[in-house]
């Protein structure tokens, strides 16, 4: 069996959080009065202008570390599958995943079978893989240029972050 070549650039969720909260501190104080550039920075904008323009800027650093949050869980989830199938574990979920293995090699879809195979295991709830299914919904809309009305509930990092933790 051919290994999976992992690149060991994976990000973890603390970082991932951490950065969030570190640019937008950032934003927060530019976009404020203590800025020395303030005057510079902002002339001819009225406050309730800037004070659009810093929610529009918050709003697109949250999609894109949600996409990175949501790109982490499944660099999670593909690493324990490979891990499972070259080591040959003995779990349930493990065999499963060989048998799946030998059709799909490292391309088992993830949201359809990786997730489902989860939802099968007595200590994982159903409702926290069901949650990440429809948080995936979200990742496709992030990822593919917000084109279309997302339908499966409303996402914002903090929630992804309690998710991901959760998972």
């Amino acid at each position: 069996m051919a290994r999976l070549s992992k690149s060991d650039e994976q990000l973890d969720f603390e970082n991932i959080a951490a950065m969030f909260y570190l640019r937008e501190s950032a934003l927060r104080l530019f976009y404020s009065n203590i800025n020395p550039d303030y005057e510079v920075q902002f002339f001819g904008l009225s406050t309730s202008e800037i004070s659009a323009n810093l929610k529009w800027q918050i709003l697109e650093l949250e999609y894109d570390a949600s996409l990175s949050l949501l790109g982490a869980i499944e660099a999670l989830f593909r690493i324990d599958y490979a891990i499972r199938c070259e080591q040959k574990d003995k779990t349930d979920i493990s065999r499963r995943f060989r048998e799946l293995f030998s059709k799909h090699q490292y391309k088992l879809p993830l949201e359809d079978v990786i997730f489902e195979q989860w939802k099968k295991e007595p200590l994982v709830k159903s409702s926290t893989m069901s949650n990440l299914k429809g948080a995936f919904k979200y990742r496709h809309l992030l990822a593919h240029g917000r084109y279309w009305i997302h339908k499966s509930g409303k996402y914002d990092f903090d929630g992804l972050y309690r998710l991901a933790i959760e998972v």
